[in-house]
């Protein structure tokens, strides 16, 4: 027997109404049945229908299609349109007026669809967030004309000037005009050449021809063509985000005149974002500071230095003249070389600079930062890929070093610098460093980026596959994070924390050695009900459960949302089990179960752990979102460090000499340091043009002075 589908009976009834008017006064006399999960599935099953509309610009469909699923299962439709990125005007050339029309209809019979508050605020936000559509299609098409008028040179331009950003360090300037290149940051520009790559690959095949000359006035006369052409992508990597952020997190668009805000619903959630982002840069500066005060190996730099300043690499560059004067490796691929330099395992200074950056996230030991990524493949293994394409990059800066002429010199780095490696030989190439052929295609596999592919990012896949060739800006090889974006881009996660969760585990010890009975990986059965917890700790009268996610520092707003659906889905838990614990009699189940003393009832305290800093000091649904280092420092010391002009001071905020229960339940409620932390950000919006309008992200900044003087006020030395 086929199953009739209701949403597509009752779009056919809403398109028979012909009028919009029509089709509210049909849904008005409509009986709405009970939501059932066929209806919910059926609903979901829709979407890529409502897709499909919106792409194809078929309005009337589109209406009645979004009518239908949002009267018959309305917050589990909308929540559906966002999950998909559905009335994103970017996925559809930035045709936004019948998105626009889309959110109107529904917003204009709210009363029929009994849609709750924070999915009208959505759908308003959509419909602010639409007016930007036309000045960004305008944007899109004038990337698409430079293209088109300079397909024979445009990548291989785009490409090498970011990677020369990327190995001069390129710093900018936040407060420079959303116009002015200097306003943003090499990682921008290297997002911004991603999606020209992406609308190249939408408009021509790319191929080797693609790769096949480069505009050698690109750094002299011709400069300002692709400043233009990089600040438009990046602006539209702007409106992206915003259509991410209200998507995916709790995040709104609203419309005064010609400027569209963004902001956080809660702002407790933005300013943790930014103080998250602030943390996340000082813990990683600190340990950049102790590698310099210690006795480390030399870099990749200096090696390349010492090898040019002694003669040693007087031969490793020519200059050759045909078909285009360029320079060109002579590096001999000979296993002794390769292992000598490549292959080894010891450390040049440039990885343990990269393990440091793994280490901000990280729970155990130095040494357990190698770890496996793969059956096969090893994080130290792709830091060999970059040392080996850093010693290539550097060996071609240092020889452009050597010419005097400048006009020479800007056009052999635009020649020379972006490297096309045939298939065959990269794969001979990995695997001289990594020993064996298996290793050498997989971890070319990790790597790879096939332009047709939807999304494509140079510091995820830096491996440009062209059929051929493989194209690739070696700069940004090097010093890309590229273990952690290798395990981000192709889902490694798990593989790289391991059996034992070395976060879960280092939470667990701190309260223990705090003096809390501890179980950590709960699973048990309590009234009747399967409890599953992280960590479940007791000390006095306070119950303390814990839901801990380990994800890497989020770097992109995509990144951020699957961080907060973790949070969302510990704040569901915790939930469940705070409703279940709260009652005495279960706290007793759950204390026999565990061997320990059945006391009196327990408050219950609820925190969500997280490795990385993003989020830290918000909350959700009243469950506290607190970063795991420092949840462990409360515990442990109860000091933060502060400065007093030239001097540091350490200060305590336990309420006491020595650690009580209190510093703990305080630390998870509203009025902990990590909110102190919070009320010290400053309001400060970032604005970008988008044609004729602006686009403005509300936001904070820290002001370090101010910072350490009200933390020095708030608790003692």
């Amino acid at each position: 027997m086929i199953q009739t589908s209701l949403v597509s009976d009752l779009i056919g009834r809403l398109l028979s109404a012909k009028t919009q008017a029509s089709m509210v006064s049909l849904l008005r006399k409509e009986e709405r049945p009970p939501v059932t999960k066929a209806i919910s599935a059926d609903v979901k099953a829709h979407v890529s229908v409502l897709t499909k509309h919106l792409a194809e610009n078929r309005p009337s469909e589109a209406i009645a299609t979004a009518m239908a699923m949002i009267f018959l299962d309305p917050d589990h439709a909308i929540s559906c349109m966002r999950r998909k990125g559905v009335l994103r005007a970017s996925r559809y050339g930035y045709r936004g007026s019948l998105i626009d029309r889309v959110a109107k209809a529904v917003l204009g019979a709210r009363d029929v669809f009994a849609i709750s508050p924070d999915r009208i605020a959505y759908l308003e936000s959509v419909k602010a967030l639409s007016c930007l559509a036309g000045n960004a299609q305008t944007l899109r098409e004038q990337i698409e004309a430079t293209v088109r008028a300079r397909r024979s040179t445009v990548l291989k331009t785009v490409l090498v000037l970011v990677n020369n950003l990327f190995y001069h360090a390129w710093i900018n300037d936040h407060d420079a005009s959303s116009l002015d290149s200097r306003r943003y940051s090499s990682e921008e520009y290297a997002e911004a050449a991603s999606f020209i790559l992406h609308i190249y690959a939408s408009m021509f095949p790319v191929d080797g021809m693609s790769f096949a000359h480069v505009d050698t006035d690109a750094l002299g006369k011709n400069a300002i063509v692709y400043e233009r052409l990089l600040i438009a992508a990046i602006r539209l990597a702007k409106l992206r985000e915003a259509e991410q952020l209200i998507d995916g997190l709790p995040y709104r668009a609203d419309r005064e005149g010609g400027e569209i805000t963004i902001s956080s619903i809660d702002p407790d959630v933005e300013r943790a974002v930014r103080l998250g982002f602030i943390q996340q840069q000082t813990q990683a500066f600190i340990r950049q500071f102790h590698l310099q005060e210690a006795d480390q190996p030399i870099s990749i730099q200096t090696l390349i230095d010492t090898g040019f300043g002694n003669g040693s690499f007087d031969n490793l560059l020519e200059i050759k003249d045909h078909p285009v004067r360029r320079l060109i490796l002579m590096m001999p691929k000979i296993p002794a070389v390769f292992d000598a330099w490549f292959a080894t395992d010891e450390l040049f200074r440039d990885e343990i600079q990269m393990l440091m950056e793994l280490d901000v996230d990280h729970f155990g030991t130095f040494d357990d930062l190698v770890f496996p990524i793969t059956d096969q493949i090893s994080s130290l293994d792709v830091l060999k890929v970059q040392r080996y394409f850093k010693f290539i990059s550097c060996a071609y800066q240092r020889r452009l070093e050597d010419i005097q002429d400048l006009v020479e010199r800007e056009e052999l780095t635009l020649t020379s610098t972006l490297l096309a490696i045939p298939h065959d030989a990269m794969v001979e190439q990995m695997r001289l460093i990594l020993g064996n052929e298996d290793k050498a295609r997989e971890v070319i596999e990790l790597l790879k980026m096939v332009p047709r592919d939807g999304h494509l990012d140079l510091q995820y896949r830096p491996f440009v596959d062209i059929g051929d060739f493989y194209m690739i800006a070696p700069h940004v090889v090097a010093v890309s994070n590229l273990v952690r974006n290798t395990i981000v881009a192709n889902g490694r996660r798990s593989t790289a924390i391991g059996s034992k969760d070395l976060m879960v585990h280092s939470v667990t010890e701190a309260l223990r050695s705090a003096g809390f009975e501890v179980e950590s990986d709960l699973n048990a059965k309590i009234a009747g009900q399967n409890l599953e917890l992280d960590i479940v700790a007791r000390r006095d009268d306070a119950l303390i459960l814990l839901e801990c996610k380990n994800a890497y520092h989020p770097v992109s707003v995509h990144e951020m949302r699957n961080s907060w659906e973790h949070i969302r889905s510990s704040a569901k838990q915790l939930d469940k089990r705070q409703d279940i614990l709260v009652d005495p009699s279960n706290q007793s189940q759950l204390f026999k179960r565990l061997g320990w003393k059945v006391s009196s009832k327990c408050t219950v305290h609820t925190g969500i752990v997280i490795a990385n800093r993003v989020f830290h000091g918000a909350s959700l649904n009243g469950h506290p979102i607190r970063q795991a280092h420092e949840l462990i420092n409360v515990l442990k010391s109860g000091r933060i460090a502060a400065r007093n002009g030239p001097k540091e001071e350490s200060l305590s905020f336990w309420l006491g000499p020595d650690f009580q229960t209190a510093d703990l339940t305080r630390y998870l409620g509203p009025k902990s340091i990590a909110s102190d932390q919070l009320a010290v950000l400053d309001a400060r919006s970032w604005r970008y043009s988008i044609g004729s309008r602006e686009l403005a992200f509300s936001s904070y900044v820290l002001d370090m002075v101010k910072f350490d003087k009200e933390m020095r006020e708030r608790y003692k030395s």
